[in-house]
C-alpha cells in the first residue's frame, strides 16, 4: 500500500466552483481509498454561512473536460472518505477499472469563508499481488416490456419520481426504499440520488412488483434538475449559464424526461432564467407549506408566457429510517397511462402531461377532461364554449378552484366524497384550464391535489 497527501488553499472568489486536484495511479492497483478535511467545517444548509463546506468526487483516467467519460463518483459532503474497487464501492461511486495514468479529486467548493479554506486529502493506493480485471456493472435499464401484472383498469398509476438513499445523502439502501414504496401501495418508483448513478445497480438486482423508472438529479450550486431515463451520467459541474445550457441540451438530446426541480426559496432557486429547455417542472416538492406556492407561481408564470411544462410533484425524502417532514410519496404523483404500462411508457405520459399530484398515496384525486381531451392536451380552436368534466374524490369539505391564464374561474365547495360537475369555459378567456383543491381551514391555504392543464 502506498499514502498520497494533496493539500492546497481555497480562497473566496473559488466559491461555487470546482477545484481539480490530480494525482497519478500506477499500474496494478486493486483500490483508491480516499479521505479529506478541512478547516472551519459548516453543514451544507444554505442558511448556515461563514464557514467553509467542501464537497468531494473523483474522475478517473478518461478525464475531467465537461461531460467527459471519466466520472466515477460523487457524495458532496456527506462523506468524509471512499474508496473504489474492482468489485465494489462507496455507496455513490462507481466500482470497475482502476486504469493507470492520471485521476483527479474534484473538490466542489461550496462555501468559502473569508478566511480562506485549507484542505488535506489522504489517498491510499492498494496494490495487486496478481493481475486482476474487472467491469463496470451494469444499470438499471428503462424497460419498454409491458407489466400486465400492473395494469389498472382506470389506466391511472401512482408512485414517487424523486427520492433519495445513501448512494447520496440519504440514510437507506435502494432495496430498503422500494420495499417502504411497496408498503405505501405505489406502482412506481424512480431514485434519484445527487449526481450518481449507482442506485441503480442495486435496483436492477431488486425482486419488486413495482415498476422501476432509472434516474438521477443533477446538483449544481445553481439550480436542480431531474433527468429520468437510462443514458448515462449528466455533468453537474455548471459555473455559467452557458454550462447549464449545455448540460440541459445534451440530456434533451440523449431523450432524457428533463424535470426543473423545486425552484423555490432554499431549493435552490433556478437561477439562469434564459435556460428553460426542460419538460416538466416540480411544482411540488415535500410539504406543500414549505415555499411550494413559490414554485407554483414559477410554473404558472412560464403557462402564461404559453410554454407547456408538465406540473410534477416529488417528496424529495432523504430519510426512511426516522420520522421526517419529508416523507416518501408525499405528494404522490399520478399518471395516465392507456394500456399496459411500462417504465418507457409512464415517462412517455409526463411528457404529455398525463398527471396529476395529491398531498399523498391515499390523497384527494382530481380528473379534468373535455369531450376526449385530458390534462396535457390541446384542444383545436373552437367558438362554442367547452364543456368541461371535473371529477373529485376523498376531499369533502374542501375547495375547487377552476384556474385560468388569468386567474380563477370558479370556486366550489366539495361535499360529497366522489364529486363531479360539467362546467362551461370561453375558450376566447383563457389559454388553458387546470383545476386544484384547496383546504381553506388550514392556515396556509394548503392545496391538497391539483392537475396540469388542458390548453385551448
Amino acid at each position: 500500500m502506498s499514502e498520497i497527501i494533496l493539500e492546497g488553499t481555497a480562497t473566496p472568489d473559488q466559491t461555487l466552483t470546482y477545484l481539480h486536484v490530480p494525482f497519478e495511479v500506477p499500474g496494478g492497483i486493486t483500490q483508491i481509498a480516499v479521505r479529506y478535511e478541512y478547516d472551519n467545517v459548516i453543514g451544507s444548509d444554505p442558511q448556515l454561512t461563514d464557514g467553509n463546506t467542501v464537497d468531494i468526487g473523483i474522475f478517473d483516467t478518461r478525464g475531467i473536460d465537461f461531460l467527459s467519460e471519466g466520472f466515477r463518483g460523487w457524495s458532496g459532503s456527506a462523506r468524509q472518505g471512499f474508496s473504489i474497487g474492482l468489485t465494489e464501492a462507496t455507496p455513490g461511486y462507481m466500482q470497475g477499472p482502476i486504469q493507470a495514468g492520471t485521476w483527479h479529486i474534484c473538490l466542489g467548493l461550496y462555501k468559502v469563508a473569508d478566511s480562506n479554506c485549507h484542505y488535506k486529502i489522504t489517498i491510499e493506493l492498494t496494490h495487486a499481488e496478481t493481475t486482476a480485471t474487472s467491469t463496470f456493472p451494469a444499470l438499471l435499464p428503462l424497460s419498454s416490456q409491458a407489466r400486465l401484472d400492473k395494469r389498472q383498469a382506470s389506466g391511472w398509476y401512482k408512485g414517487e419520481m424523486h427520492c433519495h438513499t445513501y448512494h447520496s445523502d440519504g440514510d437507506s439502501d435502494p432495496l430498503d426504499v422500494i420495499r417502504k414504496a411497496e408498503s405505501l401501495g405505489l406502482d412506481f418508483l424512480a431514485i434519484t440520488d445527487h449526481n450518481v448513478l449507482t442506485q441503480q445497480i442495486k435496483m436492477r438486482t431488486a425482486d419488486t412488483s413495482l415498476i422501476l423508472i432509472p434516474g438521477m438529479e443533477v446538483t449544481t450550486y445553481k439550480g436542480h434538475w431531474n433527468v429520468w431515463g437510462d443514458k448515462g451520467w449528466i455533468d453537474f459541474r455548471v459555473c455559467q449559464e452557458s454550462d447549464m445550457r449545455r448540460s440541459v441540451a445534451e440530456a434533451q438530446q440523449r431523450g432524457y424526461v428533463v424535470s426543473c426541480n423545486h425552484p423555490k426559496p432554499y431549493g435552490p432557486e433556478w437561477s439562469y432564467k434564459a435556460v428553460d429547455d426542460f419538460h416538466c417542472v416540480e411544482v411540488w416538492n415535500g410539504p406543500w407549506e414549505i415555499f411550494n406556492p413559490r414554485a407554483l407561481e414559477f410554473w404558472e408564470a412560464h403557462l402564461r408566457q404559453r410554454k407547456r411544462y408538465t406540473a410534477v410533484g416529488g417528496s424529495d425524502s432523504h430519510f426512511h429510517q426516522r420520522d421526517h417532514i419529508a416523507q416518501l410519496a408525499h405528494p404522490t404523483l399520478w399518471i395516465y397511462c392507456e394500456g399496459d404500462p411500462s417504465a418507457a411508457k409512464l415517462l412517455d405520459a409526463i411528457r404529455a402531461g398525463h398527471v396529476f399530484i395529491s398531498e399523498a398515496p391515499t390523497g384527494p384525486q382530481i380528473y379534468l377532461q373535455a369531450g376526449d381531451y385530458m390534462m396535457g392536451d390541446v384542444i383545436p380552436e373552437q367558438s362554442a364554449p367547452l364543456a368541461v368534466k371535473i371529477r373529485v374524490v376523498d376531499a369533502v369539505g374542501d375547495t375547487l378552484e377552476v384556474c385560468g391564464s388569468d386567474g380563477i374561474i370558479h370556486s366550489l365547495d366539495l361535499d360529497s366524497a366522489d364529486w363531479e360537475t360539467t362546467l362551461e369555459v370561453d375558450t376566447h378567456a383563457t389559454r388553458y384550464i387546470r383545476a386544484q383543491i384547496i383546504d381553506y381551514t388550514d392556515t396556509h391555504h394548503k392545496i391538497r391535489a391539483l392537475t396540469n392543464p388542458i390548453y385551448l
